[in-house]
């Protein structure tokens, strides 16, 4: 009999078992990925960007902030969705988000069967799928929650192997690509300050002082690298900008508090991984604690900050949990038996099957999902719902010859600048300031009819793209200055008499 005690190469068959498997999946609910509007400008930008060889520096978009400040810290992802549009229409779009949902949840598989038992790994596996699944759109955070996994993965176990030399160039690499795909990266620089500054106190309180040298020269070496962007600081910059922001904090569904009145089923997971912690001891030290805590805050502040509970507190609690008893830990695996033994009959049965057959079985599962790809094609052509895209509406008004300004419902800006229409307001934020937003958002509620009409007229608006269902468009119903000339279950649109 021939024992290996870690086997990479299992792992990651196993992690490509996932991968293609949960692909499989994300194809079959195409639209669920392009639900969000800001898809439509973020793949908008992209081409701006392809089209210029440059990224933008001032708002050309609306005609309500043309020429403001307004930076795109989220090129490179955009020039990707760009990229695959332009390749393969909204297939292609599909396909590149599906491939980096797939890809999240197999890098934490693949963490958690590295040091888990199998099926303990393969459940929280699930449970963490389950759960970040609704924030699983195509928008640039999906690139980040790739990088941010295997960031926080590189940087708990550099601090456990005491180590962060050797680490170092993964460490510039990811936060170079991390600082040009999403925001977020600030978070990154955050943690990742905390652990090397936690490992260097450890060290100099144990007077061990020239081994600090190698945490500060790391400090350095990544802090430099997220300058390196086409805005520079600007990029960590404009992350306190939007998080100071007031009047678009509270009415983005992404930065409000989650709801779990509604959504029950976060409310139950976040209490029985408490619950499951607690029974079985599991206690948390150091740099896990104090990022344990910031991604908790994070979670119970902001919809979006509870994807990223989900997504990090595997990976700082798998080891913690391993340690807790041998029934947790990762196991061993037999390579090769002629006999049984004890050992080899007290391992998962699973994971023996699953081991026999490390290669056929993620061929098999790659196989499936290029045909789940095939069977799915063309139901994927179809596009974003209607609920974010109005299509007909707008073809309505070109058809018509409908020009001038237009106010929108913040939820079709998205696709206004997707179809070259300069917008009142849309998804980016800056260039909108908070009482701009304060003044638009009194607007389309109504919550004073006077100033909301003499908003219209100070902008000059001829016409207007609403919800149904908001108070504006209901008063504009009832007014002889406006024309309803179109309306569906989605959209209406209102014209300025002459």
């Amino acid at each position: 009999m021939r024992w290996i005690a870690s086997s990479d190469a299992f792992y990651v068959s196993i992690a490509a078992t996932v991968f293609f498997f949960y692909f499989s999946i994300v194809v079959m609910f195409p639209r669920s990925l392009l639900g969000d509007a800001d898809t439509l400008w973020h793949i908008r930008t992209g081409q701006w960007i392809l089209d210029h060889a440059q990224v933008p520096t001032v708002d050309f978009y609306s005609y309500t902030a043309v020429g403001t400040r307004w930076i795109s810290t989220e090129w490179l992802s955009e020039i990707l969705f760009a990229l695959s549009f332009k390749i393969g229409g909204w297939h292609g779009v599909v396909i590149l988000s599906a491939l980096a949902c797939a890809a999240i949840v197999a890098i934490i598989c693949f963490y958690l069967v590295r040091n888990l038992r199998f099926s303990v790994a393969i459940g929280w596996t699930a449970l963490t799928a389950l759960a970040i699944s609704p924030h699983f759109l195509a928008r640039p955070h999906l690139f980040a929650y790739i990088v941010e996994s295997i960031w926080v993965i590189k940087l708990l176990e550099s601090y456990d192997r005491g180590d962060f030399r050797s680490s170092i160039p993964s460490f510039c690499l990811l936060m170079v690509l991390w600082a040009n795909l999403h925001p977020s990266f600030t978070f990154g620089l955050a943690l990742f300050y905390i652990v090397v500054g936690y490992s260097c106190c450890a060290k100099f309180f144990q007077r061990e002082y020239l081994r600090c040298k190698d945490e500060f020269f790391a400090v350095i070496a990544v802090s430099v690298c997220a300058l390196l962007t086409p805005y520079g600081i600007f990029s960590a910059l404009l992350t306190l900008e939007v998080m100071n922001a007031k009047v678009g904090i509270q009415y983005v569904a992404e930065w409000l508090p989650p709801n779990y009145q509604q959504n029950r089923i976060f409310l139950f997971l976040i209490v029985g991984f408490l619950m499951a912690v607690t029974s079985l001891g599991v206690r948390l030290r150091g740099p896990r604690l104090i990022a344990y805590g910031m991604v908790l805050i994070l979670g119970l502040s902001y919809a979006r900050g509870l994807a990223i509970f989900y997504l990090l507190t595997p990976i700082i609690f798998a080891r913690p949990v391993s340690d807790c008893g041998p029934g947790l830990g990762a196991q061993p695996k037999c390579v090769q038996c002629s006999q049984p033994t004890v050992a080899v009959t007290s391992l998962d049965p699973v994971l023996l099957f699953l081991q026999k057959r490390s290669i056929m079985i993620p061929v098999i599962c790659l196989v499936g999902a290029i045909l789940v790809t095939a069977v799915f094609w063309r139901p994927m052509g179809l596009g974003p719902p209607d609920s974010v895209a109005p299509k007909a509406a707008v073809d309505f008004v070109e058809k018509a010859g409908i020009t001038g300004n237009v106010f929108n419902s913040y939820n079709y800006g998205g696709y206004l600048i997707f179809r070259g229409i300069p917008t009142f307001v849309d998804g980016r934020q800056p260039p909108y300031a908070d009482k701009f937003l304060q003044e638009y958002y009194d607007t389309i509620k109504l919550r004073d009819s006077v100033r909301a009409f003499q908003l219209l007229d100070r902008y000059k608006v001829e016409w207007v793209l609403l919800l149904p269902e908001e108070p504006l468009a209901k008063s504009l119903a009832e007014r002889n200055q406006w024309n309803n000339v179109y309306s569906d279950k989605d959209a209406v649109v209102f014209v300025r008499s002459r």
